[in-house]
C-alpha cells in the first residue's frame, strides 16, 4: 500500500491540537521538517515527550504549540539551555508549559514498556532523586512504589506511554512505511512503536526489495504507519548518519535569535513561515548562507565492514 504523501498532507491529516506526540531524534535525526510544518500548520495544546530533548522541542514550545512536556531535559547542546523553554516556565511566554519530569532512562523504559503492550515498567534509576518529589500532572500516576512481590524490596514503578502519533525521521523507508536507521537509535524505535499511529519522514525512499536485503536495520514495520514523507535534508540543523552532519553555525544563528522574544519570532518568520516546504526551507539555506556550507554538510561515502547473510 502506498502511503507516500507530502509533509502538509502528512501533518494535516494525523496531528491535531490537543494529540500526544512522540517526536524522534535522540542526539540525530530529528524530524525538523515535521516540527516546522506544526508550527506553520498552527497546532496547539500538544503534548510531547522524547529523551535527550533539543532545540526542534525548544522551537515548538517558543512557538506557542506545547501545552505538556514529559521530559528528561531540554538543551541546545554546546549552546547551553534552551531559551524558550526557559522563558516559558520562568516567564509564562508565550505560556507557561505543564512539566513532567523523568530520568533520562526511565523515560524510555516506559516508551518500552508501551511499545510491548505492557501497563508499567520497574527501574531503578530514579530511586533516591528529587525526581520523586516534584509531580506535575501525572499527579500520584507520575510512579509508584511497591514491595516486590519476589523479595519484598522496595520497587519503584513506572507508567508505560501510548502517544497518539509517533514521528520520526529515518535515512530510508519503503512506500508502505518499513522505516530503517543506522547509527545513534535512543528511543526512537521504541517510541515510535509505542505510538498508536506513526508518521515516517525519510531521506530517501527504496523499494521492497531494499529494505528486505538488511531487515535488522528496521526499527518500524509498516502496519502501524499513517503516512511516509520523502523529506532529504529534512532533519537539519541536526544530523543523519550517511547524509549530513550537525550545523552548528545554524545552531547558533538560532541561539542568537532565540536569546529574545523578538529574535525568535523574527527567527520563525524566515525560516518557518515564509518558507512553504523543505525544498524551499534548503534553497533559502543555500542563499543565505552559500552552497559551500551547504555541501561541507553532506556526508562522505564510507562503508563499514561488509556483512554476508548466505548460508
Amino acid at each position: 500500500m502506498n502511503k507516500v504523501m507530502t509533509a502538509k498532507e502528512a501533518i494535516s491529516k494525523h496531528v491535531s491540537s490537543g494529540d500526544f506526540l512522540f517526536i524522534g531524534g535522540y542526539i540525530c535525526r530529528s524530524p525538523f521538517s515535521a516540527i516546522h510544518e506544526i508550527i506553520r500548520q498552527g497546532i496547539k495544546d500538544l503534548t510531547i515527550t522524547r529523551s535527550n530533548a533539543a532545540d526542534d522541542f525548544d522551537m515548538l514550545i517558543g512557538a506557542g504549540c506545547v501545552k505538556r512536556f514529559i521530559a528528561t531535559f531540554l538543551s541546545l547542546g554546546v549552546y547551553g539551555l534552551g531559551r524558550c523553554y526557559r522563558r516559558s516556565l520562568e516567564k509564562g511566554i508565550p505560556h507557561k508549559v505543564e512539566v513532567e519530569e523523568y530520568s533520562n532512562l526511565s523515560l524510555p523504559m516506559m516508551l518500552l514498556a508501551g511499545a510491548m503492550g505492557m501497563p508499567f515498567v520497574p527501574v531503578k534509576d530514579m530511586l533516591g532523586t528529587d525526581l520523586l518529589n516534584v509531580r506535575s500532572f501525572m499527579g500520584e500516576n507520575k510512579y509508584k512504589m511497591i514491595d516486590s512481590p519476589f523479595d519484598d524490596t522496595p520497587t519503584l514503578l513506572v507508567p508505560a506511554l501510548n502517544p497518539d502519533v509517533g514521528i520520526i525521521h529515518v535515512q530510508q523507508a519503503d512506500e508502505s512505511g518499513n522505516a530503517q536507521i543506522w547509527g545513534i537509535g535512543g528511543d526512537c524505535q521504541y517510541g515510535a512503536n509505542a505510538s498508536k499511529k506513526i508518521i515516517v519522514f525519510c531521506e530517501r525512499l527504496v523499494s521492497r526489495e531494499t529494505i528486505g536485503k538488511d531487515p535488522s536495520r528496521t526499527i518500524v514495520p509498516s502496519p502501524k504507519v499513517v503516512a511516509v514523507v520523502e523529506e532529504p535534508f529534512g532533519a537539519h540543523p541536526g544530523y543523519t548518519p550517511g547524509f549530513y552532519d550537525t550545523d552548528f553555525g545554524y545552531g547558533y544563528l538560532y541561539q542568537q535569535a532565540s536569546n529574545s522574544e523578538e529574535g525568535f519570532q523574527d527567527f520563525l518568520k524566515e525560516w518557518v513561515y515564509d518558507i512553504e516546504d523543505r525544498t524551499a526551507y534548503t534553497q533559502h539555506y543555500i542563499q543565505k548562507l552559500g552552497y559551500e556550507a551547504f555541501k561541507k554538510l553532506q556526508a562522505e561515502f564510507d562503508y563499514g565492514f561488509p556483512v554476508s547473510y548466505a548460508y
